[in-house]
């Protein structure tokens, strides 16, 4: 405590109304600034080099911070009209691309607002309080004696002793804060970078990342990181490790908020390594391991399906137009049974003899007015008597249209056995469009798995391929400013690595590659990311693999080839089928649009290979694998398309033509004996079909008997309605009138 008022002593030893009211002013300036910039720094300094009270001053920080916390949306709006101000636009520009003015976060729209603010108060509020501490000394100078602790510290108390304008200790102690400071971040910017760069990459991958060590170098500018592992989900393998990574830093970008790599040397790259730090094994784990082994993929079986079994599978297309037929034919069953009890039923008839019995009726009347009425109901009831001929007509024409689609009906019914019969018997082909297509099908698995690993490594650089839409800057929360971007003398991307020397191992031989202009936005670049990767010795010869990473344009296209002359395989298993020895020859092309669409050709050439297969059935496993002991190259082309996450995979082989030539004698025989039992069962099937749509077309009523019944009926009352017009109505007329 003593050591402290010492220290306050020698600090503040000057009384003067000028010191005092300076350090008020430089404590409400550092105040109301809320982000330690290089004007903070200045500031303190000022308070330690000038004699002015440095308690009041910390005090006047305190107090003015508070103030300042009141007023930050004022602030942050008032930053951001001066930074937005289109006649200001040069002068931020010019300070935007200083390095050191950057570090005054005058970008910031509270620091830029909170500190004009500031500084536009400072000269004023500085003479107020000078005025006003100068005219109230003694009065204050007694306040402050009756409190002992105040006047201990010296805050206000006058002094007769002429101090010097500025003070060399405080010169001392800013250089000994600054020197602990700076030894202190020394200590702690490592173990603070390795610990972000673990969370940074663990979060972007989605996977667990652990670094050994990492070390940075002021003097010239570098950053080590050793030992970087990224672990599979299991926990005890690493899919990607490095055992070091050099980057050189530019300077210069650092000032600029940017991080400009020149230079990134990754040496001791290793794949599928074991863990330094293995996780243990969890039941969930073990249990999804199980399931994963249980579900694999299993050999088929290599035989002709037999009439049975393929009827049984398969989608029919006379099933199909069985079933449309029979529900074309019920509707129109149903359609007529309607029309014959509404439209054909006697009810009609026995309406129509009632309005003639009527008429018959009125002819014998001996009313004048009924006899000259009785005409026009005659008219009408032929009128009615026609329009129902007409309807009746209508009726027989829609019937004899149905009665047509339904004999078309059958027709299509008849000829559909043969289309299944051509399609069905394709599978007694022996090719590898017919039931040998095995090879293919277990190459395609393995290939299946390979993209998935594949898919793997992407899936852990895809979140650095994204670029970042550019957005107006949104309201910050209280507290926090908007940093607000000018245009750069020289544009140039946040984050860019000119280059990137790769080396390792991948199983025993050494590789070496090269990846080139790494950028968060390339646009700006003007450069597309490009990479290579090569190995030639003893195990592969001359392995390629190049591309590039293209987002100049509007659609992001990642492209890479790859080949090799010669890939040994001492051992290869295929489900059931091994390749015991192996040498190939690869080439291909591999193409994503959009980090979502997969286009991938290969072509894969075997030579002395060792081939046989197990799990066949007895009756054809002998002479398959003794052709197989006669093949020694054959080929595997590849296609892979559509979505990246569930790919179509297209595998083609010419071993299956080749296991095929050997078979064809010992299926040939039995496979015509097959076909010609197909094509009887798919007869059998169609006779019974057949059956059904007779039986449901019989039930259909009979239109045209009913019509004809009718229309008969229909012309015996038209005749019966002629006679009363011209017989006795007549004559009784005319004995009622007296000429």
């Amino acid at each position: 405590m003593n050591f402290i008022i010492k220290l306050f002593k020698a600090l503040n030893s000057g009384q003067t109304p000028w010191q005092v009211t300076l350090a008020i002013v430089l404590g409400m300036v550092m105040g109301l600034t809320p982000t330690s910039g290089l004007q903070t720094v200045l500031i303190i300094f000022l308070a330690l080099l000038i004699n002015i009270h440095f308690g009041l001053f910390l005090v006047s920080g305190a107090f003015f911070a508070g103030v300042g916390y009141i007023f930050d949306p004022l602030f942050e709006s008032f930053g951001y009209t001066l930074l937005s101000a289109h006649g200001l636009q040069g002068l931020w520009s010019a300070m935007y691309n200083s390095g050191i003015m950057r570090l005054t976060y005058f970008n910031n729209t509270i620091v830029l607002g909170s500190f004009v603010v500031a500084i536009v108060l400072s000269l004023p509020l500085y003479i107020i309080l000078n005025r006003v501490i100068d005219t109230s000394r003694g009065k204050i100078t007694l306040f402050i004696d009756r409190y002992p602790l105040l006047a201990k510290f010296g805050i206000l108390k006058k002094s007769d002793k002429k101090d010097s304008t500025f003070r060399i200790i405080g010169v001392g102690v800013f250089a000994v804060a600054t020197a602990l400071v700076l030894a202190v971040a020394m200590l702690v910017i490592d173990p603070v970078i390795k610990f972000t760069l673990e969370k940074g990459l663990s979060s972007a991958t989605g996977k667990d990342v652990l670094i050994k060590d990492v070390e940075t170098s002021f003097g010239n500018a570098s950053l080590r990181i050793s030992n970087l592992e990224v672990q599979d989900d299991n926990g005890k393998t690493n899919s990607v490790s490095i055992q070091n990574i050099l980057a050189d830093l530019d300077f210069n970008a650092l000032l600029l908020r940017k991080t400009h790599m020149e230079l990134v040397q990754v040496t001791g790259i290793g794949f599928d390594t074991p863990s330094s730090n293995p996780k243990p094994s969890s039941t969930k784990e073990q249990t999804s391991s199980a399931a994963a082994d249980s579900s694999s993929f299993t050999m088929p079986n290599i035989k002709l399906p037999t009439p049975k079994e393929l009827l049984a599978n398969a989608d029919l297309k006379s099933v199909k137009i069985y079933n449309e037929a029979q529900k074309e034919i019920d509707e129109i069953k149903v359609k007529w049974e309607r029309l014959s009890k509404e439209e054909l039923s006697s009810n009609k008839l026995d309406e129509y003899k009632k309005d003639l019995d009527a008429i018959k009726s009125a002819s014998k009347s001996k009313d004048p007015t009924q006899l000259l009425k009785l005409k026009d109901d005659i008219t009408a009831f032929k009128k009615k008597i026609d329009a129902h001929k007409a309807k009746l007509a209508s009726i027989k024409k829609d019937f004899a249209n149905d009665k047509a689609r339904i004999s078309k009906l059958i027709g299509e019914i008849k000829s559909a056995p043969q289309s299944d019969y051509n399609n069905l018997k394709s599978a007694y082909s022996l090719d590898g469009s017919g039931a040998i297509n095995v090879v293919g099908t277990i190459f395609g698995e393995k290939i299946k798995e390979y993209i998935a690993m594949a898919k793997k490594y992407y899936a852990l650089a895809q979140p650095y391929m994204k670029s970042e839409a550019k957005v107006e800057p949104p309201k910050p929360p209280r507290g926090e400013g908007r940093w607000i971007k000018f245009k750069e003398e020289v544009p140039s991307p946040d984050i860019y690595v000119a280059k990137v020397d790769l080396s390792g191992k991948l199983k025993s031989q050494d590789f070496t590659g090269a990846i080139n202009n790494i950028a968060d936005d390339q646009k700006l670049l003007g450069k597309a990311t490009t990479f290579k990767v090569t190995s030639d010795g003893d195990v592969v010869e001359k392995f390629l693999l190049e591309g590039k990473d293209d987002r100049l344009g509007e659609v992001a296209h990642e492209s890479a080839v790859f080949s090799a002359k010669r890939i040994p395989l001492d051992g290869l298993a295929l489900s059931s089928l091994t390749l015991k020895k192996s040498d190939i020859a690869l080439k291909g092309s591999a193409d994503i649009f959009d980090l979502s669409k997969l286009e991938l050709k290969s072509n894969l050439d075997f030579k002395n290979a060792a081939i046989s297969i197990d799990g066949l059935d007895e009756k054809y496993a002998d002479i398959i694998n003794s052709t197989l002991s006669e093949v020694n190259s054959f080929y595997v082309k590849t296609d892979a398309t559509g979505s990246l996450k569930t790919p179509a995979v297209d595998v083609k082989t010419d071993l299956d033509k080749k296991i095929s030539a050997a078979l064809s004698g010992v299926f040939s025989k039995e496979a015509k004996k097959y076909e010609a039992q197909l094509q009887t069962m798919l007869n059998e099937k169609m006779q019974e079909q057949l059956k059904g749509v007779n039986s449901s077309a019989s039930g259909i009523p009979d239109i045209n008997s009913l019509v004809g019944s009718q229309s008969g009926a229909l012309e015996k009352l038209l005749s019966e309605s002629s006679s009363i017009g011209t017989g006795s109505a007549t004559d009784s007329i005319k004995n009622l009138l007296p000429f």
